[in-house]
């Protein structure tokens, strides 16, 4: 029996990781550029999306295993009955979430860094020996950053103390949650340096996943702007510019000197133009494609995930914001408010995942769809918003014209976001992120037995925890700090989103192409179209 539930919990992991790798190596091909094709790029950053991926899909399987445990009646099944065994079993997830934090540290502060301060150097033209000597300087500065990380990770969580036996009352709701859950000083180390790592990744993803998760389905479902008209007003443009540019010469004749001043505008003519005339090829390009040709067949379908996508979208910011404002009705202080779960209001992604729980693998698939839309809208951000420094844009995306030091920016800002949606997914639905659908049985004064759901509010025994779960709210616990800026940076997640959903229905539809303007045709001569990750 425990063969088979251990198949049962492991086997949908290993399929999605099957889908993982697959994605993340054709990912990577397609957007690097075709013509200076690097292999150990491609190496390099699918390896750093597999294994981020894999760290995230690793907590459905944690739940899983978790929910199947209990019987619907509250009582452990045969086979998890001890609570040994119920140790042993999630010894291997959480070894699993350690080798995998472990690796992206590795890649985070070390592989990644050094490939892409050594592209950077390309581009100056420098010997080999030059580039790795300098990328391995710039790299030192990142593994210094890692070594004084470790050493406050073994020290700074040790500072905590646990209230004492006479403690308010109120830490009696979470204390529990903590109670026998130590942690050596390895574990605490590594849990501070990743989750130093999800800070930045959760910032990154209350910006690019606060803006993509509405923007995606108001897209889909608004649609592009009519490639005809948009073709129209380009021919518009190209005539009045060619007409300024006619006057402008006919003023001054070949015997007639222009003067400077003329000459300037008539060389920003001359690009506008040249803009508009690359604009007007790529839209009559998409005019004559066979896929345009079929946009009444699939744009039906378009709005219908546009709207299914929509609601879903609404559905999170929904969960998060009576989550949040549960955690302000029964706020005690910022030092226990990572543990304070749905005691008040309703949250109603918690409900639907403990309801199908009840339906395998429905859960898992609701779950797992959870967070595969959270990193699609994280990509579909990336693409729109581009990475930028102040009012800088760094780096552009490109269906294979991605430089060497841009995929591995992308690849790893991707790689934080991914790191902090097991935090993201914590916040949003604390009570199944813990607890699975496991329920346990109460009896009553009258001498009936209650069913009744797994909370954090419920001190007792009968609950198995999640490995993730107890990650979190020990070392939240511990550095309590930590805990205190995901939830202001959750309230900016809603922000966000709420003026991301204003801005989209504001502005004008997108446009069918990547619409050139002079300064990027003048960066980007060589680029191809710069097309959105979700269509």
């Amino acid at each position: 029996m425990l063969i088979l539930a251990s198949l049962g919990s492991w086997l949908p992991f290993a399929i999605v990781g099957l889908f993982i790798i697959f994605f993340s190596i054709i990912f990577t091909l397609r957007y690097q550029q075709k013509r200076n094709r690097d292999y150990l790029v491609t190496l390099v950053c699918s390896t750093s999306l597999i294994i981020a991926l894999l760290t995230s899909s690793l907590l459905p399987t944690d739940v899983i295993l978790v929910s199947f445990m209990k019987n619907p009646n509250g009582t452990f099944k045969e086979w998890t009955s001890n609570q040994t065994t119920r140790d042993h079993i999630q010894k291997y997830v959480e070894v699993g979430y350690y080798v995998l934090y472990g690796l992206v540290i590795l890649l985070a502060f070390i592989v990644n860094p050094f490939l892409f301060f050594y592209y950077e150097e390309k581009e100056e033209q420098e010997e080999t020996s030059k580039r790795i000597r300098s990328a391995i300087k710039w790299t030192i500065g990142f593994l210094i950053f890692l070594i004084i990380l470790i050493i406050l990770g073994i020290f700074v969580p040790q500072l905590a103390t646990l209230p004492s036996d006479n403690s308010t009352s109120e830490w009696d709701h979470v204390k529990y949650l903590i109670d026998h859950f130590d942690s050596s000083r390895i574990e605490d180390s590594i849990s501070f340096t990743i989750f130093t790592l999800s800070i930045i990744g959760f910032l990154l993803l209350t910006i690019y996943t606060g803006y993509g998760s509405i923007a995606c389905p108001l897209s889909l479902i608004r649609g592009k702007r009519s490639a005809r008209l948009q073709q129209a007003t380009i021919e518009e443009q190209r005539t009045d510019i060619h007409n300024q540019i006619r006057i402008l010469k006919t003023r001054y004749p070949r015997h007639i000197p222009m003067p400077d001043r003329e000459k300037r505008k008539l060389a920003e003519l001359e690009q506008q133009d040249a803009a508009l005339c690359r604009n007007e090829e790529l839209i009559i390009n998409i005019r004559q494609s066979f896929c345009f040709k079929c946009r009444y067949i699939y744009r039906p379908i378009q709005i219908i995930l546009g709207t299914l996508l929509f609601f879903f979208a609404i559905l999170i910011f929904i969960s998060l914001l009576l989550s949040n404002i549960n955690k302000c009705i029964n706020f005690i202080n910022f030092k226990q408010i990572f543990a304070q779960g749905n005691q008040t209001l309703p949250n109603p992604i918690d409900i639907v995942l403990t309801w199908t729980g009840k339906f395998y693998p429905i859960s898992y698939i609701f779950l797992t769809g959870l967070m595969v839309y959270i990193i699609l809208t994280s990509l579909y951000g990336l693409q729109q918003i581009g990475i930028w420094y102040f009012w800088i844009r760094m780096y552009r995306f490109s269906r294979g014209g991605t430089k060497p030091q841009a995929i591995l920016m992308l690849c790893s800002l991707l790689m934080f976001i991914v790191v902090a949606i097991n935090v993201f997914v914590y916040l949003l639905i604390p009570q199944y992120a813990i607890y699975g659908d496991q329920h346990y049985s109460v009896i009553n004064n009258n001498g009936t037995v209650i069913i009744q759901s797994c909370t954090q509010f419920v001190t007792t025994n009968e609950c198995q925890m999640t490995v993730m779960g107890r990650i979190i709210l020990r070392f939240f616990y511990k550095v309590w700090f930590f805990g205190a800026i995901y939830f202001c940076l959750s309230w900016l997640f809603l922000i966000i989103f709420v003026g991301s959903f204003l801005l989209k229905l504001i502005r004008n539809r997108e446009s069918n192409i990547h619409e050139y303007t002079v300064e990027s045709l003048l960066e980007n001569e060589d680029e191809t179209e710069d097309e959105p990750l979700i269509e």
